[in-house]
């Protein structure tokens, strides 16, 4: 596009070796001061357009003050043109990393494992169906060995408190002996107590509340790390 410019500029002639008399004034030189602007145009990579004003100011002894208006035009040729200045784009902006992800703090859950054996009326005889709970138990216990087991007997009321004791005691040690044998479980760590018909968990009016009654229950809890 058209670009504006200012001109400013400063002029002396020497007219000593000249018969030249300027303004039929005989002197040997005159000076001039000229201020002007204008505008200039690339037609393309070398050839320009310029045009100006310009007012002329003599300042010489004999013609100070005197002024005139000069209105120039010219064409250029460039053997070298200036390289276009590339256009250098602002760097962006660094992107934040994404925030890293929350840490997961590890679960901590309470492991329960129970024991419910039931055994026939007036018998200390551990039955084979029980054999996937004694198994848990034992493995759990020889996964932690910081746990002991406590064994609790008891009876229904049927028979007399005397022989419900004894009996409550010979099936908790059962049960021990069970552990010991099929699953090598130390019988250091196990405790047992009996209660006799004490401690009744159903109606021992009915035949399946007495079914219930007759048990040896155990029960220990560890604690499992998850997500770790």
């Amino acid at each position: 596009g058209w670009r504006p410019f200012i001109v400013a500029g400063y002029s002396y002639y020497d007219l000593s070796d000249t018969d030249f008399t300027y303004s039929e004034v005989n002197q040997e030189y005159t000076e001039q001061v000229s201020l002007g602007m204008g505008l200039s145009k690339m037609i393309d990579t070398h050839w320009e357009f310029r045009s100006d004003i310009r007012a002329l100011h003599k300042v010489s002894d004999s013609q100070d003050g005197v002024d005139d208006l000069a209105l120039n035009f010219a064409l250029n040729y460039y053997f070298n043109p200036p390289k276009p200045v590339a256009v250098v784009e602002p760097a962006p902006e660094p992107i934040a990393p994404p925030p890293p992800p929350p840490v997961e703090e590890p679960e901590v859950r309470t492991i329960t494992v129970r024991l419910n054996v039931e055994f026939e009326f007036d018998k200390a005889v551990v039955r084979a169906i029980y054999g996937d709970e004694l198994e848990a138990i034992a493995n759990a216990m020889k996964a932690h060995e910081d746990i002991d087991l406590v064994l609790e007997g008891h009876t229904d009321s049927v028979g007399a408190d005397e022989y419900n004791q004894s009996l409550s005691e010979r099936r908790v040690i059962a049960v021990e002996a069970k552990l010991a044998e099929m699953y090598g479980l130390d019988p250091e760590r196990v405790s047992t107590v009996g209660y006799g018909e004490a401690r009744p968990i159903a109606d021992n009016n009915t035949k399946e509340g007495r079914a219930r009654n007759r048990r040896v229950i155990g029960e220990l809890s560890y604690s499992e790390v998850f997500g770790d």
